[in-house]
C-alpha cells in the first residue's frame, strides 16, 4: 500500500490535553479545563432527556439526512428551507464535505492565524491552502484576502467571529466581500460563535446565503448548546450546494442519539438566549480584570479571550488554557470562558 504523497508532512489534529490527563500526572482533582472553547454546563436538561429517549432506538441506523432536524433547523431561520441544510458530524465535517465537492486542483485562501483545521481539511481533500495575514488588529483583512483570490481559487474560509482571536466581521462588509468574489469561488462563513455577538450588524448571514449562489454558512452546536461531545453541526447553503454537499456526505455519519439532543436543544430558544447573554456578561467580567491588571489581550466577541502571557500564569490557580503557540499565537493564551467560579480562578491567577 501506498499513502499519498501529499499526506506525508500533515499531522493529526492535536487537542490539547486533557484535564483528567494532567490530574492524573499530578496527582491532583483542582484543575479547570478552558481549553477548547467547550460549555461549562453541558447540555440542556432537554437535550438531554431527549438523547437518552434515543438510545433506546439505538439499535437503528438514523435518518441518512437528518430529516427531523433539518426541518427544525429551518423553522428557526425564517426563508430556509430543510434541503437548504446540510448536517455533519460537527461542523468540521460539513467544511470537509464542502471542500471535496470543488473542482481540482486548485486552492482554498483563508485568514492566518484561524481555526487550524481549515488546512489540514484543505490538503486531505487534495486542494493547496493560501494563508492570508491578519491586520494589526488581530482581524480578518479582507482587502488583502481578496488580493489572494486568483484563477486557481476555489474557496475561501471566513471564520466569523475569528478563531483564536475572537474579532469579527459585520454583515455589510461580508456583503461587499461575497459581491467581489468571482460566482466560480465559494464562500464559507464559518459561525461557530455568533451566538456570542451582540452587535445587531453582524446577523443576518442567511440571508445572504439565499441571495447568492455561492456563499455558505456553518454552525455549531458544540459551543452555546453543550453538545462538543456528541459532534454535530450543521450548514445552509443555496439548493445547487446543499445537493452536492449531500452526494459527497458519509451516509449514517451523525448517530441517532446526536440528531435527537440537537433537535431538542435547538427548540429552547430561551434558554439559549440565556446561556449567550450569560458568557458575555462573564466575558466583559473577564476583560475588565485584565484592563485592571495591565494584561494585553484582544477583545473578543466569542467564548473565549485570547491574552498575551503563558499558560504557566493561570495553571497556579488549577485553570488548564491553550496554549497560542499551536493557533500562530507564541506567547500568548487562549481562554475559553468557563462558569462564574472558573473565571474567578483566572482573575486570581493574575494578582
Amino acid at each position: 500500500m501506498k499513502p499519498r504523497v501529499e499526506l506525508d508532512d500533515i499531522r493529526p489534529y492535536e487537542p490539547p490535553r486533557m484535564a483528567w490527563e494532567i490530574e492524573v500526572d499530578r496527582g491532583s482533582k483542582e484543575y479547570a479545563k478552558l481549553t477548547m472553547n467547550e460549555l461549562s454546563f453541558g447540555p440542556l436538561p432537554e437535550a438531554r432527556a431527549a438523547a437518552m429517549e434515543a438510545i433506546s432506538r439505538a439499535n437503528r441506523y438514523p435518518a441518512r439526512d437528518a430529516d427531523p432536524l433539518r426541518k427544525a433547523i429551518s423553522a428557526a431561520n425564517p426563508g430556509i428551507t430543510a434541503a437548504n441544510v446540510v448536517v455533519g458530524n460537527g461542523s468540521s465535517e460539513v467544511l470537509v464535505d464542502l471542500l471535496q465537492i470543488l473542482d481540482r486542483p486548485g486552492e482554498v485562501v483563508f485568514p492566518w492565524p484561524s481555526f487550524p483545521f481549515y488546512s489540514s481539511a484543505t490538503r486531505v481533500v487534495g486542494l493547496t491552502e493560501c494563508q492570508v495575514a491578519l491586520d494589526e488588529r488581530h482581524a480578518v483583512d479582507l482587502d488583502a484576502l481578496h488580493a489572494a483570490v486568483g484563477p486557481e481559487t476555489r474557496a475561501v474560509i471566513l471564520c466569523n467571529p475569528n478563531n483564536p482571536t475572537g474579532t469579527y466581521l459585520p454583515l455589510d462588509r461580508v456583503r461587499s466581500f461575497a459581491g467581489a468574489l468571482p460566482e466560480r469561488v465559494l464562500l464559507i462563513l464559518d459561525e461557530a460563535y455568533y451566538e456570542f455577538v451582540e452587535d445587531p450588524a453582524y446577523a443576518g448571514s442567511h440571508e445572504l446565503v439565499l441571495q447568492s449562489t455561492n456563499v455558505v454558512s456553518s454552525r455549531t452546536f458544540s459551543k452555546v448548546h453543550g453538545l462538543a461531545g456528541f459532534r454535530i453541526g450543521f450548514g445552509i447553503a443555496p439548493l445547487g450546494i446543499s445537493d452536492y454537499a449531500w452526494r459527497a456526505h458519509v451516509p449514517f455519519s451523525v448517530s441517532i442519539v446526536a440528531q435527537a439532543a440537537a433537535e431538542a436543544s435547538m427548540g429552547q430558544t430561551r434558554s439559549i438566549t440565556e446561556r449567550a447573554r450569560f458568557m458575555t456578561q462573564e466575558r466583559e467580567r473577564l476583560q475588565a480584570a485584565f484592563d485592571e491588571t495591565g494584561l494585553e489581550y484582544v477583545p473578543s466577541h466569542t467564548n473565549f479571550i485570547l491574552v498575551r502571557t503563558g499558560p504557566a500564569v493561570f495553571e497556579r490557580t488549577g485553570v488548564l488554557v491553550r496554549e497560542g503557540e499551536a493557533l500562530g499565537y507564541p506567547g500568548w493564551s487562549r481562554i475559553s470562558i468557563g462558569s462564574a467560579q472558573e473565571n474567578d480562578r483566572i482573575m486570581a491567577a493574575l494578582t
